[in-house]
């Protein structure tokens, strides 16, 4: 404890007491110092740099701000702040935590429908009947052809970057099908509900889906699917799909759309060391005319 000129009693802390008390580094308490939170005086008769009450409360503030998400950028600019200033600071603030808080509310909604997914995949979940739901995708790779236009890639990333919920889909044209032929391409896709809420943009090279009534069931995949050539179209199939047409045969069901892929998480198999990829598939269909 000191007295200054006027008799008043006022605290000193040396940079060593001032981390102690704030539990952070003398190196921390320095930088602090180089960006305006706090200063020192130097004392004349020892020469050492202490600092006083003031200099607690700054880096404890400045600590607090941190926590509330500010940047040592925007601590350092409203050290000199008027109240009004520091009050629109602070609501500007709380609409970017609230924007944040609904942005990781969507990526928890989404990560619960993955877990509920993973635990059906887990208990080996029948083949069952339902409709499927409208969504957009854009895919980047037909076949074994990359697909890379530019307008086809800015579309890519306005999915990829813009939605908390893009989901990894596989698309096997009826056109294939029916042509003999199981072409597996690959892509992303959003429910159509997610283009007004996560305010999206579409151009040409985003496709919709028209939700029909499907034959669905999750296939475990090998996940070294992602090169086709190791297996032949018909083994593709039947690891895909073979469920899928089983049941379609028994149930006088036929193919009626685009069959869907969505991936739902790549783990290492229980019964080897390979990788595999859970996929819920979805084949649109129709009763078979008699």
């Amino acid at each position: 404890m000191c007295t200054n000129e006027r008799g008043e009693r006022y605290m000193r802390y040396k940079i060593s007491d001032l981390a102690k008390l704030l539990g952070v580094s003398t190196n921390t308490v320095r930088r602090y110092e180089d960006m305006g939170y706090i200063s020192a005086v130097r004392d004349e008769n020892s020469g050492y740099r202490y600092y006083d009450d003031d200099g607690v409360f700054g880096v404890l503030n400045a600590k607090m701000h941190i926590k509330y998400g500010f940047t040592h950028e925007q601590i350092s600019k409203m050290q000199n702040y008027t109240l009004d200033e520091t009050i629109e600071a602070c609501q500007e603030h709380m609409q970017q935590m609230d924007r944040q808080i609904a942005y990781m509310t969507y990526l928890r909604h989404r990560l619960k429908d993955d877990c509920v997914l993973m635990n059906k995949a887990a208990a080996n979940t029948d083949i069952y009947e339902k409709q499927s739901l409208p969504m957009y995708y854009v895919l980047y790779k037909n076949g074994g052809k990359l697909l890379q236009e530019p307008e086809r890639l800015e579309q890519l990333s306005e999915f990829l970057y813009n939605s908390p919920e893009i989901q990894h889909i596989y698309i096997i044209p009826e056109s294939e099908m029916k042509a003999g032929r199981f072409t597996v391409s690959c892509g992303y896709s959003i429910k159509e509900e997610h283009l007004e809420k996560y305010h999206l943009h579409i151009n040409q090279y985003a496709q919709k889906y028209i939700p029909k009534p499907s034959v669905m069931g999750i296939s475990k995949v090998p996940a070294r699917l992602s090169s086709i050539y190791d297996y032949s179209q018909d083994e593709i199939k039947e690891i895909m799909i073979g469920r899928h047409l089983a049941y379609m045969k028994e149930h006088n069901l036929v193919l009626d759309g685009d069959i869907t892929g969505i991936v739902i998480t790549k783990v290492k198999d229980d019964d080897s060391d390979d990788h595999v990829m859970y996929i819920l598939m979805s084949v649109p269909v129709r009763h078979e005319k008699q």
